[in-house]
């Protein structure tokens, strides 16, 4: 038996702070020579259709103002509400180390800044788990942790959805929850 969450058709939230509708869709075209697909939603839901693909993460098909690679994206936490920022190319590798320094975890997490360096955070603490999509509804991570003491030095770490996706599909609890999208 398949269960679903077949009801589940997007994301909401509210436009980024101080951004009306028309600011918020210059934000999603940040040069007058972007040509990517965007349609604005209606009703503040973002439907949430596919998962960014490893290559996508690490060859972004967007660009910020200053023709730099990345991927536009958005989320919506509980400490800052819905904020919109730049994920960058490359995976980054995070170490953790416990107290016995010989042991540690390393993995691979998607860095994300803030939009510009005059927006707000793209996240702060309380944040953690939130959905981070980018802005043709593409859902590329959940959002697990940040660095930066300033509001232009931010940064946010984001566990990759392709990557997450695959390994609860293949537990034995969840191997049958259809979520309606694809890795």
């Amino acid at each position: 038996m398949t269960k679903g969450v077949s009801h589940f058709i997007g994301f909401l939230g509210q436009k980024p702070p101080g951004t009306n509708s028309s600011k918020f869709k210059d934000r999603c075209f940040p040069r007058i020579d972007a040509t990517w697909d965007y349609r604005c939603p209606e009703g503040r839901l973002l439907p949430l259709q596919g998962v960014i693909p490893n290559r996508l993460m690490q060859h972004p098909d967007m660009w910020d103002s200053d023709r730099e690679p990345c991927l536009l994206v958005v989320k919506n936490g509980h400490a800052t509400g819905t904020t919109m920022g730049r994920a960058n190319g490359p995976l980054s590798v995070v170490r953790t180390y416990t107290l016995d320094i010989s042991t540690h975890h390393t993995s691979m997490e998607w860095g994300i800044l803030n939009y510009d360096s005059k927006s707000e955070v793209f996240s702060r603490g309380g944040d953690s788990g939130s959905v981070i999509a980018d802005i043709r509804g593409r859902i590329g991570g959940m959002l697990t942790g940040g660095a930066g003491s300033t509001e232009s030095s931010d940064l946010t770490y984001a566990t990759p959805f392709w990557w997450l996706l695959g390994r609860i599909k293949a537990t034995n609890r969840f191997s049958q929850v259809h979520l309606g999208i694809d890795a």
